[in-house]
């Protein structure tokens, strides 16, 4: 549990996050990709999962440019990292707020936000699958209740059209 203090009021937000040797903090809650917040460097970087199968570079622009237009990161830093397919982002330091608590707190927006939105999807991907694998009736024939006939669509058999037939 991270507890995060911003002027006066509390804010409390729950993540699956482990503290490296170097003093990094690791966010591994989303399913794409992983995030080090690295305080020593006042950097943020994002990692593809090792397990991850598709171009993960959406999410991770995705993040930088939420905490970008919140503040949090310098745009002009965001670049990629000295590891493959790895981005990574310069945070602002300020005298009032803790810069890392503060990003912290938008990064765990932004996974609740993803993981709700990935929910959606794969529930969609799940309906799509069922209806083309067990259709309903009204989508759906028996065996032989189509009837077959000798001649069917625009091509006629045995008549083949060759265009450029006798042109050389």
């Amino acid at each position: 549990m991270i507890s995060i203090k911003v002027g006066a009021p509390e804010a409390t937000v729950e993540l699956k996050a482990r503290k490296a040797l170097d003093g990094s903090l690791l966010i591994m809650d989303h399913n794409k990709i992983d995030i080090a917040v690295q305080p020593e460097q006042m950097k943020i970087v994002t990692f593809p999962k090792t397990t991850a199968t598709e171009d993960v570079y959406d999410y991770q622009n995705r993040l930088l440019e939420l905490l970008a237009d919140k503040g949090i990161i310098d745009r002009a830093s965001i670049q990629g990292g000295n590891v493959f397919r790895s981005l990574e982002a310069d945070v602002f330091t300020n005298e009032q707020v803790n810069s890392i608590q503060a990003a912290v707190y938008v990064i765990a927006e932004f996974i609740q936000y993803e993981s709700n939105h990935e929910k959606i999807a794969d529930e969609y991907e799940k309906e799509l699958e069922d209806m083309y694998t067990h259709p309903d009736e009204r989508d759906s024939t028996e065996y032989g209740e189509v009837p077959q006939y000798a001649q069917k669509g625009s091509q006629r058999p045995g008549y083949y059209y060759y265009p450029l037939r006798n042109r050389y």
